[in-house]
């Protein structure tokens, strides 16, 4: 048997399991990264590891992976390397192999997710894997696990150090690490659902890390000190509590009223809370205060080098002429000041630069800095990488946004039946609006992944259920 078969074969017994192991290995990857990070590391073991898996991926759809529908793969990479290239060959014109290199970092991030989903895609037509709801429930209660144990052992690092508020368990970007709790915490919830009525007198561990884990998800919507983490998993145990009322009114089983009274609980237990984290202080306390516009606050969230770099800038101006854009901006903690620079950079490039973009690094040619972070995901790709890597890269997952929503009214009541699908297409949709509004995810590999994952499963699941006669029961 030859290498390339042996592997075949390794894949066709071994890759589900791996690929599921990866997943719940994601925040120990991500405490590694956290404490790499503060000890100033070069390169911390998140990037090593994440870079490994994307050119793993890449080399997997490319040499090994073999089914009739390879080719349109094949194509899709190449595509994308043809943009990268591309992009390349614009960067150099610009600012010379100093700006190739120092863009190389920031492409290999932003690219980790459609490369992802075409290995995902790759694996799933060739042998039907893909990773399990299991592991990624188990990923997420670990995230929300480390911020309890963390806050609980006084160990915890703070979310926000220039204000002191939140607390981001072992984990270094709060941001992040809230994001992924965000979309996780839905499936998370579920899962603990759904192992519940298994529980018996021997297996009273799995009842009580199930509690431990349900207790944590509310914990880290409130203490982590974001509003991400907060809205989402709120809003999403208070749909999912009207779901277990009108469910249980309709099949009056232990097992519908029991995911009811959960659901109410959880809903309640967060809202509650709310009024003891450090979120209601940070919103009480420096939010509410920059939406009702406090001179002070205002000047203090500016640093010296935002407003020099955004000083004549079109975005500058509107946000300090234009009391609706000014809110909005305000609402966005700053996000549309720090998109200025690289803004009016954009709009004063050439054709070329509409096209291809401004990059992500400094250059002489720019005349003023653009390296302050773009976080709306949209905004960032277009103005970064131009019309073409919009295209290529941002329009393809709007449109699988669109057929998700487009699939769920073809079959209301079916998808209503299943809470799996159900948390499935709130974790998506909420992963969307995470990216367009508080972006910093699509383009973010510790994010990502989640997004992806979660992402292809509820396109599977939606193939599945097309498959299916039309009813209304689910799990």
């Amino acid at each position: 048997m030859s290498l390339l078969a042996k592997a075949r074969q390794f894949s066709k017994l071994h890759l589900a399991a791996l690929l599921g192991v990866y997943i719940i290995l994601q925040p120990f990857v991500d405490i590694l990264t956290a404490l790499g990070a503060r000890a100033e590391m070069s390169a911390t073991v998140g990037a090593v590891i994440r870079a490994v898996f994307m050119i793993l991926c890449f080399l997997y759809v490319v040499f090994i992976c073999k089914y009739p529908g390879k080719k349109w793969c094949v194509l899709a990479l190449g595509v994308i390397c043809a943009y990268l290239a591309v992009f390349m060959l614009w960067m150099f014109s610009v600012g010379g192999l100093s700006l190739c290199i120092a863009n190389a970092k920031e492409l290999a991030k932003v690219y980790f997710a459609p490369i992802a989903v075409v290995f995902l895609y790759a694996i799933y037509r060739e042998y039907g894997h893909m990773i399990s709801t299991r592991a990624i429930a188990i990923a997420g209660g670990i995230y929300v696990g480390v911020i309890l144990v963390a806050f609980l052992t006084g160990t915890s690092f703070v979310s926000y150090s220039n204000s002191g508020y939140g607390y981001k368990g072992w984990f270094y970007a709060a941001n992040e690490v809230s994001c992924i709790i965000a979309i996780a915490s839905p499936i998370t919830i579920y899962y603990c659902l759904k192992q519940l009525p298994t529980v018996t007198r021997k297996t009273w561990w799995k009842g009580a890390l199930i509690a431990f884990t349900l207790v944590s998800v509310v914990v880290a919507a409130n203490f982590i000190g974001t509003k991400i983490a907060f809205g989402i998993t709120l809003i999403y145990c208070l749909i999912a509590s009207v779901w277990g009322v009108v469910m249980y009114a309709k099949h009056r089983t232990a097992e519908y009223r029991m995911r009811m009274f959960i659901f109410i609980a959880l809903t309640v237990c967060i809202f509650v809370l709310y009024f003891f984290s450090p979120l209601q202080s940070y919103m009480s306390n420096i939010y509410m205060k920059l939406l009702h516009r406090d001179p002070e606050l205002i000047m203090a969230s500016w640093s010296k080098e935002i407003q020099e770099a955004s000083r004549g800038t079109w975005l500058r101006a509107l946000i300090d002429n234009n009391e609706l854009v000014q809110s909005i901006d305000q609402i966005l903690s700053r996000r549309l000041l720090s998109a200025s620079p690289s803004v009016q950079v954009f709009l004063d490039g050439g054709l070329m630069t509409k096209l291809f973009g401004t990059g992500y690094a400094n250059t002489e040619a720019y005349g003023r800095s653009i390296e302050f972070m773009i976080e709306i995901d949209p905004l960032g790709i277009l103005i970064r990488q131009g019309v073409v890597g919009f295209i290529l890269y941002f329009i393809p997952y709007a449109a699988f946004i669109v057929y998700a929503a487009v699939q769920f009214f073809r079959r209301p009541g079916q998808r209503l039946g299943s809470l799996k699908y159900c948390s499935y297409l709130y974790s998506t949709l909420a992963a969307f609006g995470i990216s367009v509004i508080a972006g910093h995810a699509l383009v973010s590999p510790a994010v990502s992944t989640f997004m992806v994952v979660i992402s292809f499963n509820l396109w599977v699941y939606t193939r599945e259920q097309n498959k299916l006669p039309r009813t209304d029961k689910g799990a």
